[in-house]
C-alpha cells in the first residue's frame, strides 16, 4: 500500500475534471472519471461514464492504450466496481491489464464493492492508493454518496430574491427576478442535476418548463418532480406535456396517488395533512436512482426543507430589482442569510453574476 503524493493529487484532480461536466448524465451510476498515465508521466488514455451510465469510465481509458499499460497507473475517482451488472466488473478488467499501480479518489459505499475491489488489485500484486475525504472527488460524487450513505439524494436549494426579499409577485405567475447571466448559470445547474424539484403551488403559479436551454445541452433532461398535497393540479401544465422528451413525477401522499395517475407518473408516500413527507419523497427518489436534486421551489417548500434538515447547499441569488408590496416574501424569516447561519450552514463562494449576486451556502 502507497500513499498519495503530490502527483497523484493533480493526477486525480485532473480526473475530476474531466467528469465534472457530464454529472446529470449516467443515470443511477457514479459519474466517474479515469486516466491511465505512464511512468514517465504521459496521458495513455482517459475516460469517464458515459451516457446512461455504461460503459464506465475504467474499462474506456484503458481500451485507448491498447497494449500499452504495463508499468503505468491507473487514477480513477473512484473505486472500481466490483459487481456485474450488464457489464463485467471494471476491477476485472483493471486486473487484466497490466498496470501496476491504482490511485482511487475514494472507496466505493456501495456494499456490492465496499473495499473489495482494492483487496482484489492488492491480492494480485498491484499497489493501491486510496484518498480520504478529498474535497473535489466528495463534490464530484456527492449525488451518488449520499444516496448510497444517507439513503437520499444531495439536495441543493436555488432561491432568486429580490432586493426588497422577494420571490415573486401575486397572482402574476413567473416574474423574472434575475438577469440573463444568472437564468444562464441556473440552466447549466439543471443540466448537471438528476431531477429538479419543485412544489405543486409552484407548478401552479409559475408553469414552468424546468429544462435545459443552452447550446450543445438541450438533451439534458433531468426529471422533473412535482411534491403534490390535496390542491388540485392543472391538466394542462407545461410539465405535463408528453412531447417534451422529458418525464415528470408526481410525489404525493399515499390516499391521492390514485386521483393523479391520469397526469403524470405517481409515486405514493407516507404523508401528514395530506401532504407528501418530504424525507419519504427524497427517499423514494433515491430508490429510483436520483442522486442530485436541484429545488427551484418557492418559500412554502424551502422552508419545508430547511426545517427538515434536508438541505445540503444552498443557492441565494440576489437580483438588483424590486417587485413591491404585492410580492411574495422569500421566507417568513426576515433575514435568510441570517437563517442559514443558524441553520449550521456557512458561505462557500460569492460571486456576482451580471447584475446579480450568488451566495453559495453549505451545510458543515
Amino acid at each position: 500500500m502507497s500513499d498519495l503524493t503530490p502527483a497523484d493529487l493533480r493526477w486525480l484532480e485532473a480526473a475530476v475534471r474531466i467528469a465534472m461536466p457530464f454529472r446529470g448524465t449516467t443515470a443511477e451510476n457514479p459519474t466517474v472519471g479515469a486516466i491511465v498515465v505512464s511512468p514517465d508521466g504521459r496521458v495513455l488514455g482517459r475516460g469517464v461514464t458515459a451516457a446512461g451510465g455504461r460503459p464506465h469510465a475504467e474499462p474506456q481509458a484503458l481500451a485507448i492504450t491498447g497494449n500499452g499499460t504495463n508499468g503505468a497507473t491507473l487514477y480513477v475517482t473512484l473505486e472500481p466496481c466490483n459487481h456485474w451488472g450488464q457489464t463485467p466488473p471494471c476491477v476485472d478488467t483493471v486486473l487484466t491489464s497490466g498496470v501496476k499501480r491504482v490511485v482511487c479518489g475514494a472507496s466505493d459505499p456501495d456494499p456490492r464493492t465496499a473495499g473489495q475491489s482494492i483487496a482484489k488489485l492488492r491480492a494480485a500484486g498491484i499497489d493501491v492508493a486510496v484518498g480520504q475525504g478529498l474535497g473535489a472527488i466528495e463534490r464530484l460524487h456527492e449525488g451518488f454518496f449520499s444516496r448510497i450513505r444517507h439513503g437520499r439524494p444531495f439536495v441543493t436549494v436555488k432561491l432568486a430574491v429580490s432586493s426588497d426579499g422577494m420571490i415573486g409577485r401575486r397572482d402574476d405567475g413567473n416574474v423574472a427576478i434575475t438577469g440573463d447571466e444568472a437564468r444562464r448559470w441556473t440552466h447549466m445547474q439543471r443540466a448537471m442535476s438528476d431531477a429538479i424539484v419543485l412544489g405543486a403551488e409552484t407548478a401552479r403559479l409559475d408553469n414552468p418548463r424546468l429544462d435545459v436551454r443552452l447550446p450543445g445541452l438541450a438533451l439534458r433532461r433531468p426529471v422533473r418532480v412535482i411534491l403534490a398535497g390535496r390542491k388540485s393540479l392543472p391538466p394542462d401544465l407545461t410539465l405535463f406535456n408528453r412531447q417534451s422528451g422529458q418525464s415528470t413525477v408526481i410525489i404525493t401522499e399515499n390516499d391521492r396517488a390514485e386521483s393523479l395517475s391520469e397526469l403524470s407518473n405517481v409515486v405514493a408516500v407516507s404523508g401528514e395533512s395530506g401532504r407528501p413527507h418530504p424525507a419519504a419523497a427524497l427517499v423514494a427518489l433515491a430508490k429510483r436512482g436520483i442522486g442530485r436534486v436541484l429545488v427551484e421551489g418557492g418559500a412554502a417548500l424551502t422552508d419545508t426543507l430547511l426545517d427538515a434538515g434536508l438541505v445540503d447547499r444552498f443557492h441565494l441569488l440576489l437580483g438588483v430589482g424590486t417587485v413591491g408590496t404585492d410580492g411574495v416574501p422569500a421566507t417568513v424569516h426576515p433575514d435568510m442569510t441570517q437563517r442559514l447561519l443558524e441553520l449550521g450552514f456557512v458561505p462557500v463562494e460569492t460571486r456576482s453574476l451580471g447584475c446579480d449576486m450568488l451566495t453559495t451556502f453549505e451545510k458543515v
